[in-house]
């Protein structure tokens, strides 16, 4: 017997290694081309590379000396301390209310007096004016001082500090019509010219502005102080009688 005729079959082949399908493997290797492209552009930006935000300018390049960091370590800015005045403002012919207001402004303090020879108090300052200014030293420290010489705003200012201020003096209106008497007396102050008829028999008329002044009250030559509280009393008569040689006497007896 042929030991030969049946050949032993062959041995078998070992097991293959499992492998994953190809549709399976597809989604990680798109999401992976993907993903690494992505992070490689994210980190060429946060590394600020030239690819990313180009190329350096000189000129824009902060000057040497300048402070690089953020606000917070900025040096804080020394405290500028109050500037001298450098003069005092012109206060003279000012209000001395408005006065102490500007000299404030301006970093003065202010003390004031009577110009006049009557040495009163500054109660109400609306109703004084400035005639003279000088220097009053330092007050309150480093702060300077201005002394103002007042008046009362209806005053005029006297020609000197202390002195007396010059008042008008009561004008001759005596022969003058009543229109041009009152006209002669306007640039005094006064604060109202009353006509009266220099006859008792005879009444004023409406108008009285033809008819001549034979007496006045003030008499002319005399000083007007204050003249804006004060009135002049003018008695006439009629343009075609004469003055009587007394007030108020009669012109028909």
């Amino acid at each position: 017997m042929d030991p030969y005729t049946h050949a032993p079959p062959p041995p078998p082949l070992p097991p293959r290694p499992a492998t994953r399908r190809w549709w399976r493997r597809r989604p990680l290797v798109v999401a992976g081309a993907v993903l690494v492209p992505s992070v490689g552009i994210a980190l060429l930006l946060h590394a600020g590379g030239p690819s990313a935000r180009g190329p350096v300018r000189d000129d824009a390049r902060p000057p040497e000396g300048t402070a690089t960091g953020s606000p917070s370590t900025k040096p804080a800015k020394p405290a500028v301390k109050p500037s001298k005045p450098s003069g005092p403002p012109a206060l003279v012919g000012k209000n001395l209310k408005e006065a102490r207001g500007i000299a404030s402004a301006a970093g003065f303090d202010v003390v004031s007096h009577d110009a006049s020879d009557q040495d009163a108090e500054q109660w109400d300052t609306d109703n004084w004016k400035v005639c003279f200014q000088t220097s009053a030293g330092q007050r309150n420290g480093d702060r300077p001082a201005l002394d103002l010489g007042v008046v009362r705003v209806e005053a005029p200012c006297p020609a000197a500090d202390g002195e007396k201020p010059p008042w008008p003096t009561m004008p001759a209106v005596t022969g003058l019509t009543f229109a041009r008497a009152v006209e002669t007396l306007k640039p005094v102050g006064f604060r109202k010219v009353e006509p009266e008829s220099a006859y008792s028999d005879v009444a004023l008329p409406g108008v009285a502005d033809p008819w001549k002044v034979c007496f006045q009250d003030p008499r002319p030559g005399g000083e007007v102080e204050n003249p804006q509280f004060g009135t002049v009393y003018l008695k006439l008569a009629p343009p075609d009688a004469p003055c009587p040689e007394r007030p108020y006497a009669e012109l028909r007896p």
